[in-house]
């Protein structure tokens, strides 16, 4: 039960994945061939295929003929107002904007919860945090996502499609729980939440001694000196190029910015004119920005950027941190991040804890420049990733739900309601309304026991409106009662 309050209240990269990913080959899709074929049929034979098109097209167009490549770009403690179309002055993030405005820009899209580990569990599972067994943050080499669940990765990989992981994990690093037992066929990155960008080591105190933590599939490697987010671009261009003759999901989840907050001096240099703290984040979503600028110029260059959707989001909001200094600064706050205006930081299921900046793109199918402003959250990811693989959807239980008609025919979003909750902080969304209960503002300041929100015309969470709707207040309670007891028991 939820409580019960008061209304009161370089080429050197190019063989990367390839023993594990297969030759490189050429994905022309032979288009002589394809011109022979159209020759060698009859009219009535071809009549009949173009039937049949129209006849797919008309019932989900969105479901190419041939399953699209798909790119997961997920960003670590990203605040909703660091990119340049999410509102930054201060920042350059021209690539990050390019892909907004190549596609759908999802104003009002949710991580599942406002830490990391929970938040990634819902989008390779499709179901909320609770269900998917990662209620909460996962200590070292801890188990993760539940075995009794196909990943995303599982389930595209049964469909025929190559599958590879870049980049942070936090998803299970016991036995049984890494990528390459949980769908992935290729993987590099890190196991643990954090690491240093350059010793690749986890320090944390909540292991029992410092670990090194950098991998490539089940085996341990060793860069040190490299930056993670320069290796995690080449990684992620030497899947692309070794499979970009058939459909392939990736998933690129970069660990910046997302403290150590680590970054070569020349970055740093480019922003010298902001606040230390700003400066740091500026110049890691930098990096980010370039290697996100060069793993879409890949696409490009091979010719297969339009069939590629390629789906960009933050697992969780900007965080506040202490631990975000990299020296003995002594205030009591991180002040680099930013989450536009939005109230709460990571830790809070405030806005700012859970909204994330996300797109995506999908050129000659999503209409650039387009704005959604319907609300979708991380486990609709799973369901429309497969929708749009051709898999029929009846087979998976799921939580989520598929959010192509809303990003691409401008229909309402198909949640009723979203619930959450995280270390006894609860909240719901429905419609225009945002019930918290037992609220902070991160890790440690709490908020009012009760408050409502009218997100229409308060979508900074400035006044509680609690006191002034107590039956909007005991409706959300109630669904929001019946949603924890249904995921409470896992």
């Amino acid at each position: 039960m939820i409580p019960t309050f008061a209304t009161k209240s370089t080429n050197t990269s190019i063989t990367c994945f390839r023993d594990i990913c297969g030759k490189k080959t050429t994905r022309s899709r032979n288009v002589s061939k394809t011109r022979l074929i159209f020759r060698r049929m009859s009219p009535g034979g071809l009549r009949l295929l173009c039937l049949t098109f129209v006849a797919l097209f008309f019932s989900d167009h969105y479901v190419s003929a041939t399953p699209p490549s798909i790119i997961l770009i997920v960003t670590d403690d990203h605040g909703y107002g660091d990119l340049g179309s999410f509102g930054s002055e201060d920042l350059r993030t021209p690539n990050l904007d390019a892909l907004v405005n190549s596609g759908a820009k999802l104003t009002h899209w949710y991580a599942n919860s406002s830490v990391c580990a929970p938040s990634r569990a819902s989008f390779m599972s499709g179901k909320y945090p609770h269900n998917a067994g990662v209620p909460d943050l996962l200590a070292p080499r801890s188990p993760g996502v539940s075995l009794n669940l196909v990943t995303l990765a599982e389930a595209l990989k049964t469909s025929g499609y190559r599958t590879g992981a870049v980049g942070k994990w936090h998803m299970g690093a016991a036995d049984k729980y890494l990528p390459n037992q949980r769908g992935f066929d290729a993987f590099f990155g890190h196991l643990e939440g954090t690491l240093d960008y350059f010793s690749h080591m986890y320090y944390l105190p909540r292991a029992k001694r410092p670990f090194h933590d950098l991998w490539r599939n089940n085996k341990e490697v060793w860069e040190e000196g490299s930056y993670t987010t320069d290796l995690f671009t080449r990684e992620a261009k030497a899947f692309i190029r070794n499979n970009y003759d058939q459909p392939f999901f990736l998933y690129v989840a970069f660990n910046a910015p997302h403290y150590p907050l680590h970054v070569p001096r020349a970055y740093l240099e480019r922003f010298s004119h902001l606040d230390p703290h700003r400066q740091r984040i500026a110049a890691t979503l930098a990096v980010v920005d370039e290697g996100v600028g060069k793993i879409t110029n890949q696409l490009e260059e091979l010719g297969i950027r339009d069939d590629t959707v390629i789906f960009f989001m933050g697992d969780n909001g900007g965080s506040n941190e202490p631990r975000n200094f990299m020296s003995g600064e002594t205030d009591q706050f991180f002040t680099g991040s930013s989450n536009g205006g939005l109230k709460g930081f990571k830790g809070s299921l405030f806005e700012g804890g859970i909204r994330v900046p996300a797109c995506i793109s999908w050129p000659g199918v999503i209409e650039a420049n387009t704005v959604i402003n319907e609300m979708g959250v991380g486990m609709d990811l799973y369901p429309t990733f497969l929708k749009l693989a051709g898999v029929e959807l009846s087979n998976h239980e799921l939580d989520g739900f598929d959010v192509m008609p809303m990003i691409k025919d401008g229909a309402e979003s198909p949640h009723d309601f979203v619930c959450w909750e995280y270390v006894g902080q609860f909240a719901i969304r429905r419609g225009k309304w945002k019930l918290v209960l037992n609220g902070k503002l991160d890790f440690w300041r709490k908020a009012p026991e009760v408050y409502l929100s009218d997100l229409d015309i308060d979508p900074y969470e400035t006044n509680n409106l609690a006191n002034k709707h107590p039956e909007v207040v005991e409706e959300l309670k109630g669904k929001l009662n019946a949603w924890f007891e249904s995921v409470s028991s896992n």
